[in-house]
Formats: C-alpha cells, sequence, structure tokens
C-alpha cells in the first residue's frame, strides 16, 4: 500500500483508507479560487482625444466611438506585407550610374 504524510496530524496514512479527522477544514462560504475575478469600470484618465477627465471606462469608450477614435491596447498588430524588391532593376540603374559617373 501507498503512504502519504498528513500535515494535519504529522502522520503516515494510507491513500485509499484516509482518515476523515485528517481532513483539512473546509470553509464552505469561500471558492476554491484564491480571489474573484471582476473587471472594475472605474478609471482616472485624461483623455488624450479631447483631454478630458473621465472616471469611468464606459463613459471614455463612449466618447472615442462617437469622435470615430480607435482604442489601441494589447492586441497584436497586423504584419506588414514589405514588397518585394526589384533586383534587377536596381541592378541595372547601378550600372547605369556607374556608367554615368565614369563617363
Amino acid at each position: 500500500m501507498r503512504e502519504r504524510y498528513c500535515r494535519v496530524c504529522g502522520g503516515w496514512h494510507q491513500l485509499d483508507t484516509w482518515p476523515h479527522n485528517c481532513l483539512p477544514a473546509q470553509n464552505l462560504a469561500r471558492s476554491d479560487l484564491p480571489a474573484p475575478h471582476f473587471v472594475s469600470d472605474s478609471i482616472d484618465i485624461r483623455s488624450m482625444h479631447d483631454g478630458r477627465r473621465y472616471t469611468s471606462k464606459a463613459k471614455l469608450r463612449a466618447e472615442y466611438r462617437s469622435a470615430g477614435v480607435e482604442e489601441i491596447g494589447n492586441e497584436k498588430p497586423q504584419p506588414i506585407e514589405r514588397p518585394k524588391a526589384d533586383r534587377k532593376a536596381i541592378r541595372n540603374e547601378l550600372r547605369r550610374v556607374y556608367a554615368e559617373y565614369n563617363a
């Protein structure tokens, strides 16, 4: 049989017959999660659009929407497609300039 050390009583118990008096006490009013997750609406910020102070994220975003301003944050930027260089045209231009310089 497998045994494990009990932190409650300091003894060793078999895993399949763990005594109920050594189970840690549980508070049923408390969640197993370390903290509840909520997002607050309150903020104290000066808008970069109109310079006014806002204390609510919803009011700030509503003002941005009404003005047509896009709010950006942690989203990933879209990749920029760079045009391929025309190496043949670059080579021809360099040859032309070199020939013009040496002439």
